[in-house]
Parts: C-alpha cells; sequence; structure tokens
C-alpha cells in the first residue's frame, strides 16, 4: 500500500485526495509491559498452531559499557581482607615472558609426545596383529566349510 493509500479511505481512495474523516493512522508505537505479564530478557514465541511458549532473549553487550557505577562502600557479598598475610618468597623457576616453556618443561614434554607416539604406535601394531589373526581364522574356517561341503556331495 503507498502512503496516499493508508491517509485515505480504508485505501479506497478519493477523487480530491484528502485524508479519511477519522484523520490519518496513528503512528505504531511500544507500549511499556504491564508489571508481572513478562518479565525483561523474554519474549513470547506464537506457532501458527496456536501454541505459544516463552523464552529467553539472548542480549549483546556493548563493549565498555558497564552497569552503572557502584558506590565505593562496604560490600557485604565480600567483605574486605583488612591484613594481607605476607607471602613466603620461595625460590620460583623464572618463566620467560610470553609463557613460553623453560628449556626442562621441553625436554619433559619432548619426552611425553615420544612416550605417546610409541604407545600409538604399539597400539596399532596390536591391532594389525588382531585383525591378521582373524582374517587366518575366518579363512581357515571356510576351508573346513568348504571340505566338509564337498566331502559329502563326492
Amino acid at each position: 500500500m503507498s502512503d496516499e493509500n493508508d491517509k485515505t479511505n480504508e485505501g479506497q481512495g478519493n477523487a480530491g485526495g484528502t485524508p479519511s474523516q477519522t484523520g490519518p493512522r496513528a503512528p505504531l508505537s511500544l507500549k511499556p509491559r504491564v508489571v508481572g505479564s513478562v518479565p525483561t530478557g523474554t519474549v513470547k514465541q506464537s506457532f501458527s498452531h496456536g501454541r505459544s511458549k516463552t523464552v529467553v532473549v539472548e542480549t549483546k553487550r556493548r563493549a565498555g559499557a558497564g552497569g552503572p557505577q557502584r558506590p565505593q562502600g562496604f560490600d557485604v557479598a565480600r567483605p574486605q581482607q583488612t591484613s594481607q598475610a605476607p607471602r613466603p618468597q620461595g625460590q620460583r623457576p623464572s618463566q620467560p615472558a610470553g609463557g613460553a616453556l623453560s628449556p626442562e618443561e621441553q625436554e619433559a614434554r619432548r619426552r611425553a609426545i615420544a612416550l605417546a607416539t610409541q604407545a600409538n604406535a604399539a597400539k596399532a601394531d596390536a591391532a594389525a596383529a588382531a585383525k591378521a589373526a582373524a582374517d587366518a581364522a575366518a579363512r581357515e574356517q571356510a576351508a573346513a566349510t568348504r571340505f566338509l561341503l564337498l566331502g559329502r556331495q563326492g
């Protein structure tokens, strides 16, 4: 429909092109929710067969747009620690910047990877041997069955 039709009598249009007697349609607007109908963050989903269901709507939050700032005061949920116990200054192995592994960690990782590779190879060999044994047993069974069938016929 064109705007002209919206402004006239039920889309009928009139010769003068003047708006209908009731005036142009009111603009669409959103009405505030009635308290208790559906909580914020949920909507009613209606299906064509008449069923409806309330579902939760996920909303994206803008980066850096935190909620309103809370006043700095006493926080009941997380009480402040008034005195922090000094941590013992034990010898920590120095870690290179950027999260890189130390030489000891690199060697341990190399050994673990080598062991895992060997274990996987051993599993593959065992699986291949088991498959070969099963195939041989199946061939022997087939040969025995053929022998029995041919032996009875002749």
